[in-house]
């Protein structure tokens, strides 16, 4: 998962080099995508416990994928500092809501990777949190993550960048319930897949 990760964080690096940062939404924006992937080179590295390996096609299809959303985003961005300020200005939203998301998120990385003792590969049902309300709550937090990105970008790329990544981890939440009500016989049904009481 380095390989995954490694370019879009160098990306988010590259992008206070190659775009002037002539506003305070471009350096915020920059900001907060390459915090989001030194998170999970951290997570990586430090954090995660992982129950195997991932096939080199797929690792270096989603290296891809998230090297050009970053680099994508954070171009249109560039592109966009010379029209008008958006009428209404939602970047310190974003900023909460990104703080919120990545904070939240990286807590439920933690919640996971205290189920597994070092050399289990065995599944568990994650406890604590908001695992008792959904089985995704760190997908549900990514979510929120990339709308406060959205936010702090006001751009039609980052909105649809958003939407499509949150459509994906909509999916994933949605076969992992699946699999764990196929898995165990006393997963608990009410337990919904990533919005609590709704999804």
């Amino acid at each position: 998962m380095l390989i995954a990760y490694s370019p879009a964080f160098l990306a988010g690096i590259a992008s206070f080099v190659l775009y002037p940062q002539e506003n305070i939404r471009i350096l915020l924006l920059c900001s907060a995508l390459t915090i989001h992937f030194l998170k999970r080179i951290f997570e990586v590295l430090f954090v995660h416990k992982y129950s195997g390996g991932m096939i080199l096609d797929s690792v270096l299809a989603i290296s891809l994928s998230y090297f050009l959303s970053t680099a994508t985003v954070t171009y249109a961005q560039y592109l966009a500092q010379g029209f008008p300020e958006p009428s209404v200005d939602l970047k310190y939203l974003g900023c909460l809501l990104f703080l919120i998301g990545i904070s939240s998120n990286f807590y439920h990385h933690y919640l996971l990777s205290k189920i597994r003792s070092k050399g289990d590969k065995d599944y568990k049902i994650p406890k604590g949190g908001l695992f008792g309300l959904v089985i995704c709550p760190h997908y549900l937090f990514e979510i929120v993550e990339f709308v406060g990105i959205s936010l702090i970008s006001q751009t039609l790329y980052a909105f649809s960048f958003t939407i499509g990544s949150a459509l994906y981890l909509i999916g994933r939440s949605c076969a992992t319930r699946r699999w764990y009500l196929s898995k165990f016989d006393h997963f608990p049904k009410n337990v919904k897949a990533l919005i609590p009481f709704v999804l």
